[in-house]
């Protein structure tokens, strides 16, 4: 069995924070899909969290994958300033069948910053001790993102839960991408009237 990369980084938004109805920024929802869908082809998992104009992402997989993956993010101009935290191996992905967990936990992330003393979500800042209580509060956490089965909770572990949240993670994907059809369609109309 090959070693389980685990790297966790920080980066900064280059795009201006737009919640959508669903609470959850247009382009951190796209980010969400691509790796939902690039992920498990690559045998990735993890979490992701964005707030205060910083993503908090947790990579898990075999090294040259993950590796690779931290390569594309770096060259995603959606990030600038991608630092890497912790680099290390592991026995098994903590982050179980998540091919990209997203936990919107605002509230959460707060009461974890007031117990460091921080007053913003600034992972740059963040020291072992926060690492590691980050990464708890995200595989404890709730995944509300579209296309994961909203509602759902912790680690994935019945057949016939992965099945309905495939079904359900088809009908987001799809629903996403009507979406966006719809606001592209918009925009192109705007744009040559």
């Amino acid at each position: 069995m090959a070693a389980i990369l685990q790297l966790v980084y920080a980066s900064r938004a280059t795009f201006p924070d737009h919640k959508s109805s669903q609470g959850i920024e247009p382009e951190v929802s796209r980010i969400l899909m691509q790796s939902r869908q690039n992920n498990p082809r690559q045998g990735i998992v993890g979490a992701l969290y964005y707030g205060d104009g910083h993503f908090f992402q947790c990579l898990e997989g075999e090294p040259e994958a993950v590796r690779d993956t931290l390569e594309r993010i770096r060259r995603d101009d959606r990030h600038e300033e991608v630092r890497i935290l912790r680099e290390q191996p592991l026995d098994a992905p903590g982050f179980g069948e998540w091919s990209m967990k997203y936990v919107p936990a605002a509230g959460d992330v707060r009461q974890l910053l007031q117990r460091f003393g921080q007053r913003q979500f600034d992972p740059f800042a963040f020291d072992d001790d926060r690492i590691d209580a980050m990464l708890d509060l995200l595989r404890q956490g709730r995944d509300n993102a579209p296309g994961e089965g909203a509602g759902s909770t912790g680690r994935k572990t019945q057949n016939a839960t992965r099945g309905s949240d495939r079904a359900l993670f088809g009908i987001g994907l799809v629903a996403v991408a009507i979406v966006l059809g719809v606001i592209g369609a918009a925009t192109y109309l705007l744009v040559t009237s």
